[in-house]
């Protein structure tokens, strides 16, 4: 039981810290070519978790190739996707679309894992989404309806991406642990995304002498939380519990996303944004039919009476 609230908290983490990719990356997007990045993020992210994992590395020989498919949906065609996405459109309209991916996910989970839908997570899911429109309509109000067709729609790619790769997950954790099936993930992604970026470097070489912090901060963050810590932390969570419960978690990206303007962009917190906030932690709420953090309140506070 102490496990499965664990991996609450390790999605938390991982949506808050995918919540604040949009607008970070966008950013750094400007400096560094698509290919370029997602090469970079994924190569060293696979060198800093090899040593990890590296004696629980070995995959039945019929598993490979669902292995390599898995891989090229959660990182080569998620990433490449998003990315492309990301220079098209606002990331406001990126960090929407995303926000849709639970919804994906309970319909994906019902058809091909035959995971229950139960009445909580139908009300949750519709409290999450009335907690997203609200944040969505103030920062529409805000800032006016921009409509980008082809950008959105190649998010909307990024997300079916992630979706598969979501259930192609739960097939792979019944018999391998999340952490190796993260370093497969970014090492077959790394490799698919070389060629790409090579051509790259080959056309442009001088992006890497002319790159301002906010760009080498995008990339540190893109390896270090977007990639490595971000990822092993979904994978490890979404091991733990059915993917239609993980797949709620997605609803924070929006609540991060704004947070992360208000730091980057000094925006301020409002009203409508709170409101939202609550409703979307209040959908949490009935989808996991309890408060995520009250077992492990109890055991904190056992082992300090002790």
């Amino acid at each position: 039981m102490r496990n499965k609230h664990f991996a609450i908290l390790a999605l938390i983490a991982a949506s808050i810290i995918w919540g604040l990719t949009g607008p970070i990356m966008k950013q750094t997007l400007f400096y560094v070519p698509i290919f370029s990045l997602a090469f970079i993020r994924f190569a060293v992210a696979s060198v800093v978790i090899f040593p990890f994992v590296a004696n629980r590395l070995s995959i039945d020989k019929k598993d490979v190739l669902l292995l390599i498919i898995y891989a090229l949906f959660g990182v080569t065609f998620n990433i490449t996707f998003f990315f492309w996405g990301l220079t098209l459109t606002s990331a406001l309209n990126s960090g929407i679309i995303v926000s849709t991916i639970p919804i994906f996910t309970l319909l994906a989970a019902e058809l091909f894992l035959k995971e229950k839908v139960t009445k909580n997570i139908v009300i949750g899911s519709l409290i999450g989404m009335l907690g997203i429109g609200i944040i969505i309509g103030r920062s529409f109000m805000k800032n006016g309806v921009t409509l980008s067709p082809l950008g959105d729609f190649i998010i909307l790619l990024a997300m079916f991406s992630f979706v598969v790769h979501e259930m192609l997950s739960k097939k792979l954790f019944k018999k391998y642990s999340a952490f190796p099936l993260s370093f497969y993930a970014f090492f077959i992604g790394a490799i698919s995304f070389f060629p790409a970026a090579l051509y790259e470097f080959s056309q442009n070489s001088s992006w890497i002498n002319n790159l301002p912090s906010s760009a080498i901060f995008g990339i540190v963050y893109g390896i270090f939380f977007s990639s490595l810590t971000a990822y092993c932390l979904w994978h490890w969570g979404l091991s733990k519990m059915d993917a239609t419960r993980a797949g709620f978690f997605y609803y924070l990206d929006p609540i991060a996303s704004t947070i992360g303007a208000v730091v980057i962009l000094s925006e301020k917190i409002t009203q409508p944004f709170v409101l939202g906030a609550i409703l979307i932690f209040l959908g949490l709420f009935f989808a996991e039919g309890r408060l995520p953090y009250h077992h492990l309140l109890q055991h904190a506070i056992g082992k300090f009476k002790k």
